[in-house]
């Protein structure tokens, strides 16, 4: 992994000694290999395999979703990722009326929900996230459900809790909240917020400061104004401050992973008067935020060494890993050149005289790319060095 590279090749690879004679002649001099620039720690805490979706987007299922999807008008090909989230935002929450009263059994297929709904059945916010992370999976972007809960989620007798969604952004880079009963998701200072963001920001008070902007086709659907939409969402999302949960995997078992938004709170033990059980709980918001777009190197000398010449001819075996879901292949870039796509997740790097940069990056379903990983190395005598000052 990259976050041992700096340390590891810098010990390993520049220890080098040389004779001097009179004046400043070298003479004896070792070829070295020196780290000039490689990325941080790895966040371990932050993995992305926790993370359960419904299916791949490589599936069948998923093509039947893309075909259905199709039939009533919606496509999401060639659609910039942020356009595409409107889009299918907006198509989810005009699918049907809202009902809070008619809960269905998750056995039932969002599939099926869509044919029901085509004669008139209404469902709840839980039907509206289900759907909108089924498209969005379809079309190869990592989507979950997260639900929201108000601080008596113990003791409320109904509507404690609410359910959205959250999907995967290469754009920001992290997590966006998109809330498809509504059809709204939350900004602030121009950028698309978390639901840990979106509730954080609430219990610092600034609701009023937070941007909702809402799907017009979703106000045309039900007949209202944007600013009366949005008035009575930003209503509606005051009280949910107490807990988010999300679904999680561990050994082997899906569950949930509630975060507590507030540390004067304890650990719910029941919903709405209901125990709860086999939950997960922390007061870290990291732990429910892996990063989905990380690229992880490892690296093996396989090149040649000479005791008294040192690294004669160095390269080096790199295995590729990354947090991306679904990768159809990964790339590589030398020296700042083009991308070049490669066949596995080995690449062998041959350096060469001078300074060494190679980038590495996995790209998943529909082209969506992890962020790269860059390492820079020197590769030659140690007098070279100092002509290197502006890599350094």
């Amino acid at each position: 992994m990259l976050m041992w590279l700096a340390a590891a090749l810098a010990f390993l690879l520049s220890a080098h000694t040389f004779a001097q004679v009179a004046g400043d002649q070298q003479i004896n001099e070792r070829l070295i290999l020196r780290v000039l620039s490689a990325p941080g720690d790895l966040d371990l805490d932050r993995r992305s395999t926790y993370y359960p979706y419904p299916f791949s987007p490589t599936d069948s299922i998923a093509a039947v979703f893309r075909a259905r999807c199709a039939t009533y008008s919606l496509r999401l090909d060639g659609m910039e990722e942020l356009e595409a989230f409107r889009a299918a935002l907006a198509w989810v929450g005009t699918r049907w009326r809202h009902s809070s009263d008619n809960t269905v059994a998750p056995f039932v297929t969002t599939l099926d929900l869509l044919e029901r709904a085509q004669h008139g059945e209404r469902f709840t916010c839980v039907e509206y996230a289900r759907l909108l992370v089924d498209v969005l999976v379809a079309y190869g972007y990592p989507a979950r459900v997260v639900g929201l809960s108000k601080e008596d989620i113990e003791t409320r007798p109904q509507g404690a809790r609410h359910v959205a969604v959250e999907a995967w952004s290469t754009t920001y880079h992290k997590w966006l909240f998109l809330d498809p009963q509504w059809g709204c998701y939350p900004c602030m200072d121009g950028a698309w917020l978390s639901a840990y963001e979106l509730v954080n920001a609430i219990i610092a008070g600034k609701l009023e400061q937070i941007e909702l902007v809402p799907a017009g086709e979703v106000c045309a659907y039900y007949r209202i104004t944007p600013d009366e939409l949005v008035e009575q969402y930003r209503i509606f999302l005051a009280p949910y401050t107490g807990f988010l949960d999300y679904p999680y995997v561990y050994d082997g078992k899906y569950t949930l992973l509630m975060y507590i938004c507030k540390k004067s709170l304890p650990l719910p033990l029941a919903f709405q008067g209901v125990p709860l059980s086999g939950l997960f709980y922390t007061r870290s918001w990291r732990k429910a935020y892996g990063a989905l777009d990380q690229t992880h190197v490892t690296f093996r000398y396989s090149g040649d060494y000479h005791p008294q010449r040192g690294f004669t001819q160095p390269a080096y075996t790199l295995d590729i890993a990354t947090t991306l879901p679904w990768v159809q292949h990964f790339e590589v870039r030398l020296d700042s050149g083009s991308w070049q796509p490669i066949s596995s997740a080995r690449y062998q790097w041959k350096l060469h005289r001078g300074v060494n940069t190679i980038e590495l990056r996995a790209v998943g379903y529909s082209g969506v790319r992890s962020r790269s990983s860059s390492v820079t190395v020197f590769w030659g005598l140690p007098g070279e060095l100092p002509k290197l000052s502006s890599t350094q």
